[in-house]
């Protein structure tokens, strides 16, 4: 139904006030329909970003790797803005440490994100693994947020993570860390376990990374 209409002169009283009540029929309420980010996010919502982080979580973030040079390798190292999180236009981030205490002590960083619905995990972990691929054997220079800097080589672990996941450490003559960045639906975790002695199980924190995006994906927020 078409809601034009043409003027006529002198019109009957009746026809004035059916043309008012087919004017008022002809108007139509219309909600904002602006997305958000909560509408964006899916199958796991902004809201549950926390949730990612693993439960061994204690506080905020600690003495983070704040810059990381050369540039070209610095999402394997740098943790303040991490570039693997933040280049793939995350809608809500999180993150924390906690302290594995066993024969040495290992402090652990995460980094979480939760991503729009289209997030191609598959495209971020191969972009992961193709910045692994070009910067081993490379030296890294690691600053802190404390100042201290570190010289790190990048290598490969001793053994694979599981799918969904890429593995990679760096070592220094002092300081040793084993890492992992994990992606799956619309989420992405980020792992860094440093200690003086190195060598981790990275791989077991990537499997609990995993797990935990999944029961996400699939529970109703």
């Amino acid at each position: 139904m078409s809601c034009s209409a043409r003027r006529r002169t002198a019109a009957p009283l009746a026809v004035v006030a059916a043309a008012g009540l087919l004017a008022a029929g002809c108007t139509r309420q219309i909600d904002d329909a602006t997305p958000t980010a909560q509408s964006l996010a899916a199958p796991i919502v902004t809201t549950q970003v926390v949730d990612l982080l693993s439960p061994d979580v204690l506080g905020e973030e600690g003495n983070l790797f704040a810059s990381a040079q050369p540039d070209r390798c610095a999402g394997l190292a740098r943790e303040v803005d991490p570039p693997f999180i933040q280049d793939n236009w995350p809608l809500a981030t999180d993150g924390g440490h906690w302290t594995a205490i066993g024969d040495t002590t290992v402090y652990v960083e995460e980094m979480v994100a939760v991503y729009p619905y289209d997030f191609d995990p598959t495209a971020a972990l191969e972009s992961m693994r193709g910045t692994i691929g070009e910067c081993r054997g490379t030296t890294l220079t690691v600053t802190t947020m404390a100042g201290r800097t570190y010289s790190f080589d990048v290598g490969a672990p001793a053994a694979e993570g599981p799918e969904g996941s890429v593995v990679w450490t760096l070592r220094a003559v002092d300081w040793n860390c084993d890492n992992t960045f994990v992606a799956a639906y619309n989420a992405a975790i980020e792992i860094t376990a440093c200690g003086a002695a190195g060598g981790f199980d990275i791989a077991a924190l990537a499997r609990q990374a995993l797990d935990r995006i999944d029961a996400l994906a699939n529970t109703t927020a």
